[in-house]
């Protein structure tokens, strides 16, 4: 089976402009979609990413506005990782002094140099340097340079309880291999690409935690297209019992939910049809797009939604 690695992880916001402001103006990363969250049609939901938004590169933002903030315990995700180029390390620890976001510098379990902070709402943000980028893809903004610019996850960082079956399905399933274990973190790697890897963490006694602002909603990993994205569910129906919700069309991907041993609320999400659906590629996230059965109601969401910028 083909690794499939993260197709974007989506994280609870309390406020629309804060958040862009954050993702795109400080870490450089471009907007490629501003949407509603179908279900919850007064929350925003905004996707930033690469300059096509490629899967692997994702961290979608559903903003509940003025949620109190969430707690991250046992089972959850605990840090997002970005990749960032080697010898970029200084440049982003200059940036995010001069942009007074507090931050460490540190090295990883595995060696690696990064600098971890946290988001506006709390949630941990690490930024890894990463080996073999230069070739890679990079979104470049007014002054984030290309030698610095970020390169999609590097992976996300997810508590687990040592006896649980979650690492069985990560590499059973969803196609991980198992590449190295330090100081009770695990890594798990489907390919090196963006997105192409999740580190396990035990935890031994945590109390659950509370979603909120500065806390993952949850964790979406690739399919390639709707039979693939069923294949999965199969399997995990047949050889683990567990049961995904129903298939959702979300119009820049399909998608099945499901809750992982640990209980984290997985997704497999479809690689296509992606975001210039409904955009051009050099449009994207210029204006609020909406499903067409809520299209009626626009006039009256773009009243309700509170300024982007």
């Amino acid at each position: 089976m083909v690794g499939r690695g993260l197709h974007h992880v989506t994280i609870i916001s309390a406020d629309a402009a804060r958040t862009y402001n954050f993702y795109a103006r400080i870490l450089g990363l471009r907007l490629v979609k501003q949407t509603v969250s179908y279900d919850e049609p007064g929350a925003r939901l905004l996707y930033f990413g690469d300059g096509s938004g490629r899967p692997g590169t994702l961290i979608g933002s559903l903003v509940w506005e003025r949620v109190a903030s969430g707690t991250i315990g046992a089972g959850d995700p605990i840090e997002v990782a970005f990749r960032i180029p080697c010898g970029s390390l200084a440049w982003w620890s200059e940036r995010l002094f001069a942009k007074a976001v507090p931050h460490r510098r540190a090295v990883t379990a595995f060696g690696e140099r990064f600098v971890s902070f946290n988001d506006p709402d709390g949630l941990p943000i690490a930024l890894i340097e990463t080996s073999g980028l230069a070739s890679e893809p990079a979104w470049i903004t007014g002054d984030i340079d290309r030698q610095y610019a970020l390169r999609g996850l590097k992976e996300i960082t997810l508590s687990v309880r040592a006896t649980d079956g979650t690492a069985k399905i990560l590499l059973r399933v969803l196609g991980f291999a198992n590449i190295d274990a330090r100081d009770g973190c695990t890594r798990l790697v489907a390919h090196d690409g963006p997105g192409g890897a999740i580190s396990l963490k035990q935890t031994a006694g945590a109390e659950r935690g509370r979603l909120g602002a500065g806390t993952v909603r949850q964790i979406a990993f690739r399919a390639r297209d709707v039979d693939d994205l069923a294949r999965v569910i199969d399997k995990l129906k047949f050889d683990y019992e567990v049961v995904g919700s129903d298939l959702e069309d979300r119009t820049y991907l399909k998608s099945v939910n499901f809750r992982a041993p640990c209980g984290a609320l997985f997704e497999i999400a479809t690689d296509g049809p992606g975001f210039e659906v409904d955009e051009q590629l050099d449009e994207l996230g210029g204006e609020l797009k909406l499903p067409s059965f809520l299209e009626a109601r626009r006039l009256e969401l773009q009243a309700l939604l509170p300024r982007l910028y």
